[in-house]
């Protein structure tokens, strides 16, 4: 199966508003729905800034994004890079990319979302000040999904570099770092305690055929943000295609027949749940397929949750291929042909059983950025309607699938 990469477009193909937020060379939030091209504007500017020998380094929340961006980089390092040599280039997509939590886990200690401001501030201070840093503060620093991050971390940004640049969709705060609506003026006024900085919004989509989004919006009726989003300039593409009553069994077929008949799309299997992630990963390789290094093109595929295999997360780590299995929380920021969601049905638990950090294990919201991974086509599996499908008539589709069950 395909390996999975970045979708980096050229450079000289950016949209109108997406120059705006790359040109400048100051401190920037970028902010924009799904498809916009947030984290495409982050990159870029990320590579002007590395072509530049600038001391850097850019955050993503995920390790899933970070894996598909190295191998973007990798793939495309002599058209992106320049002149750098190899040991530089590997340099830099090794150690120049990372989820926060990890570099501040390497660099500082554990990192705690609840810790206060001052501690922040030490924290951030004490690591310029060591032997590493001399006192000598980073020359640029990128945050992509910047609303997974609290506040602690913008309002204190400063003690780290003199520039930033923050890609944030507050319709994404999954994290409840950020109080509804606000998450974008809260990190903007974060970094201009230290930072001059100014705000640019992407207003397009992208990704989504006309379709797609308007699946996507129906998940999240009360968000005014999103409602407002037009779907009319949007490409045409197929109707989404939800199949209900099926069993588990079924819906793990109905998997396996859409991998064969797509054996070259970009596909993204989404779940609630890790057990959900394990047993699609089980189901394939019970049907031939493998996830391990040496497996054939033809039937590879990958998987990530936060409690996966330390072998098969090393794995991945080398070879991030499709079909890829993961979960709603940590699939933000890829982007895939064709999305699933099986198991659905799971939805009436996931919004309300609460998870360690104490937040539910879904919102709508996931599945509204769930949905907007996909820029073909959409697959919604499920045995019994949950509620938060209300919206879809099953009597008026039955007669359409039937023959498809």
């Amino acid at each position: 199966m395909p390996e999975f990469r970045f979708s980096l477009p050229a450079i000289n193909s950016l949209y109108a508003d997406q120059q705006l937020a790359y040109h400048p060379r100051g401190a920037m939030l970028v902010t924009g729905g799904p498809g916009s091209g947030k984290t495409v504007v982050t990159i870029f500017r990320f590579l002007r800034s590395v072509r530049d020998d600038r001391d850097l380094m850019l955050f993503t929340y995920h390790k899933t994004l970070i894996l598909t961006i190295r191998g973007m980089l990798r793939a495309r390092a002599e058209e992106l890079f320049g002149e750098l040599d190899e040991e530089r280039i590997n340099e830099i997509v090794e150690n120049k990319l990372s989820t926060f939590f990890q570099w501040h886990q390497d660099n500082i200690g554990l990192f705690r979302p609840e810790a206060t401001s001052e501690e922040c501030a030490r924290n951030f201070r004490g690591y310029i000040g060591s032997r590493r840093r001399n006192n000598i503060k980073l020359d640029e620093l990128f945050f992509d999904e910047g609303q997974d991050l609290p506040r602690i971390v913008y309002n204190n940004v400063g003690e780290l570099t003199t520039n930033v640049s923050v890609g944030a969709d507050r319709a994404q705060n999954f994290k409840g770092y950020y109080p509804e609506d606000q998450a974008e003026d809260i990190i903007l006024s974060g970094i201009r305690m230290h930072i001059d900085s100014r705000r640019q919004y992407l207003d397009g989509n992208h990704r989504n055929t006309r379709q797609i989004f308007e699946l996507a919006k129906k998940f999240v009726p009360e968000d005014l943000r999103v409602q407002a989003m037009r779907s009319e300039g949007l490409r045409e593409g197929n109707e989404p295609e939800i199949r209900p009553g099926l069993s588990e069994a079924q819906q793990l077929a109905e998997i396996k027949r859409i991998i064969e008949n797509f054996p070259t799309s970009n596909i993204g299997i989404l779940c609630h749940f890790g057990n959900e992630v394990e047993t699609i990963k089980d189901y394939l390789i019970g049907e031939g397929y493998s996830c391990a290094e040496n497996a054939k093109d033809e039937k590879a595929f990958s998987y990530y949750w936060h409690d996966m295999d330390r072998i098969d997360e090393a794995v991945l780590k080398k070879k991030f291929r499709t079909p890829f299995i993961t979960t709603f929380e940590s699939c933000k920021g890829l982007e895939f042909d064709i999305v699933i969601m099986p198991f659905f049905q799971l939805s009436n638990r996931a919004l309300t059983a609460r998870n360690s950090d104490g937040r539910t294990w879904a919102t709508r919201g996931h599945y509204y950025v769930a949905v907007t991974r996909a820029r073909s086509d959409i697959y919604i599996l499920y045995s019994f309607k949950p509620a938060s499908m209300n919206f879809y008539d099953e009597a008026e589709k039955t007669d359409k699938f039937k023959g498809l069950l």
